[in-house]
């Protein structure tokens, strides 16, 4: 194996685990819960999220970045900005395994630089998922005190706290139907300048330790007050891939098509800060840039605030506007 590549055993994909992965990204639609839903769009099993892929990777980049790059721990890295091109829906069943190489690694006077592609493939070795990952490992004394404050948690902290109680926020046997009613209609034809109606998501600590839990990444300033201090952070922050996430379930609520998303790229220009206690809103908003109507796609521009501040620096996903007769 290359230094600059890592490959991880197959990982076997179980309903609960979309389930799971649905709850922690608010992601409504019934085929993520319930496989008579998804039966009905002609798919063998539960759909993952269109960013689930993300936690199979998440395993592979920290063991790469501890081992085979720059040395860094997860607590130093910064999430600039994430490219996923989706082949096809993950799905309940399938056997996948993980592959990372290295494209770049540029030193620069503050830190490290890294790209990152990340291949998710199925057990025909056939790419289900290929992720372009641009991340930065901060060096000098703010990574010195933040790797000094991850040292004072033990390591068994983040599982002191009390699970995620699925019957809270997401109530019903199957939470997608609980919220059918909040979803607008799937429309029926989108014209360049189509504005997707606003939607507000709201993010708490137990949102973000329950996402912890489901990805993987344990990073502590998602959850740790002195971590997040000491690196210069007013307050936690929500992980990247789970506002990522949040805007995905925008998209295929809004289209009423859990599987439309083709490309989704996300520049992460602000986090988004929660505090101890409440609830942070994360507003989105989307409008359609392009329309390729000979292949029934367009192209959607979305933009997330929180706070008074801007999340998504640039943010597109290009989706499916009429979902096929039968999925395969």
């Amino acid at each position: 194996m290359d230094d600059n590549q890592h490959s991880a055993d197959f990982y076997q994909v179980e309903p609960e685990t979309i389930r799971e992965f649905a709850r922690a990204v608010q992601n409504g639609h019934p085929a993520h819960w319930d496989d008579a839903a998804a039966h009905s769009l002609g798919y063998p099993g539960l759909i993952a999220s269109a960013t689930f892929a993300s936690s199979i990777g998440a395993i592979s980049q920290g063991l790469l970045f501890r081992t085979a790059t720059t040395n860094h721990a997860p607590s130093q890295l910064l999430h600039l900005e994430q490219e996923i091109r989706i082949h096809r829906p993950v799905i309940a069943g399938d056997q996948l395994t993980c592959r990372v190489a290295v494209d770049s690694h540029r030193r620069t006077e503050n830190g490290d630089l890294v790209v990152l592609t990340t291949v998710i493939a199925d057990g025909d070795a056939t790419p289900v998922q290929t992720v372009h990952t641009t991340l930065f490992g901060r060096c000098g004394m703010i990574a010195d005190r933040v790797l000094e404050a991850t040292r004072n948690i033990a390591a068994q902290a983040l599982q002191s706290f009390a699970p995620h109680d699925a019957a809270g926020v997401w109530s019903a046997a199957v939470p997608g139907r609980a919220l059918s009613g909040n979803r607008p209609a799937s429309p029926r034809t989108l014209d360049i300048g189509t504005e997707i109606p606003p939607r507000v998501y709201r993010l708490s600590r137990t949102e973000l330790i329950d996402y912890a839990r489901v990805s993987g990444d344990h990073n502590p300033i998602h959850w740790n007050d002195e971590v997040a201090h000491a690196a210069g952070l007013n307050d936690v922050v929500a992980h990247g891939m789970l506002t990522m996430g949040l805007g995905a379930d925008y998209l295929t609520a809004y289209l009423d098509d859990p599987a439309c998303i083709g490309e989704y790229t996300v520049q992460f220009s602000r986090p988004v800060f929660v505090p101890a206690t409440g609830r942070t809103a994360v507003h989105f908003t989307g409008a359609i840039q392009r329309v390729d109507h000979r292949n029934g796609t367009a192209v959607v521009a979305l933009t997330a605030h929180s706070n008074g501040e801007t999340v998504f620096g640039r943010a597109t996903a290009t989706v499916r506007l009429a979902r096929p007769t039968s999925a395969q």
